[in-house]
């Protein structure tokens, strides 16, 4: 976790020394139906009938752009996701995502985003055969929004796909949260 806030830190450093004309920021939120795998063995299978797995999102991006006079941003994305599952015993499990990723406009209503990169896990349970926590793995999410902003100032809401997978610490039990939400995001950028 600590390499991951230390990248954070030199993502947003190189972008603020960047011209302020081309700097791209947007932060936001995603609620939506997530899946928690644990070797291949979905986690909500392995208990009673009728759990049901929800999850949400935060994310943060800062880039330049745009780039050769295209609608193109290149950015860095630093967001988690975190899952739920009610239950006997609540279980939840969160993910982190630091690395790079691209924005396209292919029509100025229109947003295609991905980013791909470092991911950490950790897992919060009262159930004693799960290891609590995660060694580095890698994530990765794509999506695409509508944005509805004037001027430099978006509002952006889509569906986005996430997918992080995660060896355990002690147990080295290969573990992959999915989530698919819908999002919620406020967007400073210069358009074309």
């Amino acid at each position: 976790m600590k390499r991951a806030w230390i990248s954070f830190l030199f993502i947003l450093l190189v972008t603020f020394s960047i011209s302020a004309q081309g700097i791209y920021f947007d932060i936001g939120l995603g609620f939506g139906f997530g899946q928690t795998e644990i070797d291949g063995t979905n986690v909500t299978d392995s208990m009673v009938l009728g759990f049901k797995e929800f999850g949400g999102e935060v994310g943060l991006k800062l880039g330049y752009g745009p780039i050769a006079g295209i609608s193109l941003y290149i950015v860095g994305e630093f967001s988690g996701i975190t899952h739920v599952i009610k239950g006997f015993d609540d279980l939840q499990c969160t993910s982190v995502l630091i690395g790079p990723g691209i924005i396209f406009y292919p029509i100025p209503l229109i947003q295609f985003g991905a980013s791909i990169g470092y991911s950490y896990v950790g897992i919060n349970t009262n159930l004693p055969a799960i290891p609590h926590y995660g060694k580095g793995g890698i994530a990765w999410n794509v999506y695409v929004a509508i944005d509805l902003g004037k001027k430099n100032h978006g509002l952006l809401i889509g569906l986005k796909y996430t997918r992080a997978n995660n060896p355990l610490e002690i147990s080295e039990a290969e573990t992959m949260s999915s989530l698919i939400s819908l999002i919620a995001k406020y967007a400073y950028r210069h358009k074309i």
